[in-house]
């Protein structure tokens, strides 16, 4: 088993490379469906994946630790904000950190977002997360059609704009081919 300092210190390197390199969104040519989870937020409400079946959603994975996630996570409220009432729904998920730590981190900076709690970093493993942050855009119909490797301003006009494209998008729909 690798020690838990390797594995802080490989995400604090994969993470700010990641926001160097500026990949952005690259979408799937054939998307899959959405691994199911079922979480607490800060308030110990459980979220599950099936209750946002209907409703397309993008979903972050953060660290307070990680300043690529801190720099991104003003752009993702502002982004929230907008897309609410076009039924896309902003969920970010932080593994392994206390409550306390989470909550203190979010009033300092101002963000309400809906955090989920992957105590045992379950969640982060099952999606596949190497390198924070890393976002997910999943579709109405519950299909992973995108994903962000590293800090974006998701709350450009142009990105936002992609997202909803890519919300919208069916499996059968070509706007899925693997690009920048």
């Amino acid at each position: 088993m690798k020690s838990p300092m390797l594995v802080a210190l490989y995400f604090i390197l994969a993470s700010t490379a990641s926001w160097s390199a500026g990949l952005g969104i690259r979408t799937y040519s054939e998307p899959k469906f959405a691994s199911d989870f079922s979480l607490p937020d800060l308030t110990g409400q459980i979220h599950e994946g099936s209750d946002y079946r209907d409703r397309a959603y993008i979903i972050s994975f953060w660290a307070t630790w990680c300043v690529p996630c801190i720099k991104e996570l003003p752009d993702l409220q502002r982004a929230a904000e907008i897309l609410d009432d076009e039924n896309i729904t902003i969920l970010t998920v932080n593994s392994g950190e206390s409550r306390e730590v989470i909550e203190q981190f979010l009033v300092q900076r101002s963000v309400t977002l809906p955090v989920l709690l992957d105590q045992d970093s379950s969640m982060l493993r099952q999606w596949r997360v190497l390198a924070l942050p890393t976002s997910y855009i999943v579709n109405a119909k519950g299909q992973v059609v995108a994903r962000v490797v590293g800090g974006i301003d998701w709350d450009e006009l142009s990105i936002l704009a992609r997202v909803r494209s890519l919300a919208a998008a069916s499996q059968n729909d070509d706007s899925h081919r693997e690009s920048n």
